[in-house]
């Protein structure tokens, strides 16, 4: 997939490749930044990592990165990567869309780039995860036919032990 438009508006998706790494990287720590409580790691831990660090990550054939930009100016990220003990698996992860632009059904956009994505590369099953308290999340969750699948306790770096709720959903 190269490009989808939102219905009626200027925001586009695209697969991101090497030459973007520094849009990766900023999207990236700025959610770990804004919303260090969203994520499993810390922004501390992550704005630390060299170069080489993220452009690994945005060129590992078995995952993909997507760049959610208005007029080119990127203001979303996501991921999808898949399992290495279980090669028909992948995990999407990485969600995350700047708070002025949410609640304009972009994150259809996201899914859909990761669920393309998955179908392209052969896979059966997608899971995603959140922390037990994002609600916001288990709704998007299950508003794209996602059915909840286990649950693990998970110690968060804000030094609170809740547990991550796991969705899949079978392609």
């Amino acid at each position: 997939m190269d490009e989808m438009k939102a219905a009626d508006t200027h925001y586009t998706l695209r697969q991101l490749t090497a030459k973007d790494v520094s849009i990766y990287k900023k999207m990236r720590l700025e959610a770990l930044y804004l919303e260090p409580e969203k994520y499993s790691v810390w922004h501390a831990e992550e704005s630390i990592l060299p170069d080489s660090y993220w452009l690994a990550k945005i060129s590992n054939p078995h995952a993909a990165y997507f760049g959610l930009f208005i007029n080119e100016v990127p203001i979303g990220i996501t991921g999808i990567i898949i399992d290495k003990n279980n090669p028909e698996t992948a995990l999407m992860m990485q969600s995350y869309i700047r708070a002025v632009h949410r609640g304009k059904g972009l994150s259809r956009m996201l899914y859909d780039a990761r669920i393309s994505w998955a179908q392209a590369h052969g896979l059966k099953r997608l899971l995603v995860g959140h922390r037990e308290s994002n609600i916001i999340s288990k709704a998007a969750i299950q508003h794209f036919n996602f059915k909840y699948a286990y649950s693990e306790p998970r110690a968060w770096p804000d030094g609170i032990t809740e547990d991550i709720l796991y969705y899949e959903l079978l392609l």
